[in-house]
Order: C-alpha cells, then structure tokens, then sequence
C-alpha cells in the first residue's frame, strides 16, 4: 500500500504541474481583460500583444482633452478616455467614418478600438472589451 502511494505522488505532480504550464499558456492575452489604460500607447502596446495587426502605429491629435487617440496603419484607430467619460458616450467621440461592411468597434473601461471585425475579435480574445458593430 505504502509502494502505490509513492508511486501516485510523483503522478499527481507531475499532472498538476502539466495543468498549471497549460492554464499558464492559455491566460487572457497580454494582461487583464477589460482593464483601463493610461495612454492609448498602453492600449496599442496590449492590442498588439493580443492580435491586433499594428506594423505603423501613431499617435494622433484628437482634437478634445477628454480623449487620446492613435492609428495602426490607418486602418484601426485606438482611443482612450479621461476619467469621468461615460462609456457609452465613447462611440460618439470617435471620429465619423463610413460604413464600412467587415468593420467594428471594440469598447473597453475607457477605451475603444474601431477596426476589421475579425482583427477586433482577436483582440478581443486576449483584452476583452464589447463589440459594436452598429455606430
């Protein structure tokens, strides 16, 4: 009895070290999910990391102090909000752009990133975030 309870230890290690390395590899993306960000670099540094297709990003003048936004290769703007901006008032700060079919946006605590649906659904994945796809 004492011999079967040997060998199962190492066993039962050995399995929950291969649990802990599979969840460790299978976590959330870069960070928490739906956390807020400091900068729209933090934003497009986390986006990147989860699967957001950024080779150019720039920063860009939002034109409001309420908001920072930048550009991953002009085809995916970020943004981030001061404290005190209602969530749901984000997509109405976003620049105007036209419908574009295949295109959403990915709202957060304080941040929103319109882009390609299916970009933005990577992303998802690994930041968390809503999708909107109707502006």
């Amino acid at each position: 009895m004492r011999t079967a309870r040997r060998a199962a230890l190492p066993l039962a290690l050995a399995s929950l070290t291969a649990a802990a390395l599979v969840s460790a590899c299978s976590g959330p993306g870069p960070g928490e999910k739906d956390t807020t960000y400091d900068s729209v670099a933090d934003l497009q540094s986390s986006a990147k990391t989860a699967g957001l297709t950024c080779l150019s990003f720039t920063e860009t003048d939002s034109g409001s102090p309420d908001v920072e936004t930048g550009t991953c290769d002009d085809t995916a703007l970020l943004a981030v909000f001061a404290d005190g901006v209602a969530e749901e008032d984000f997509v109405s700060m976003l620049p105007p752009t036209p419908e574009i079919e295949g295109e959403a946006v990915l709202v957060g605590p304080n941040w929103a990133i319109q882009g390609d649906v299916d970009d933005l659904e990577e992303t998802q994945a690994g930041i968390g975030g809503e999708m909107i796809s109707d502006r």
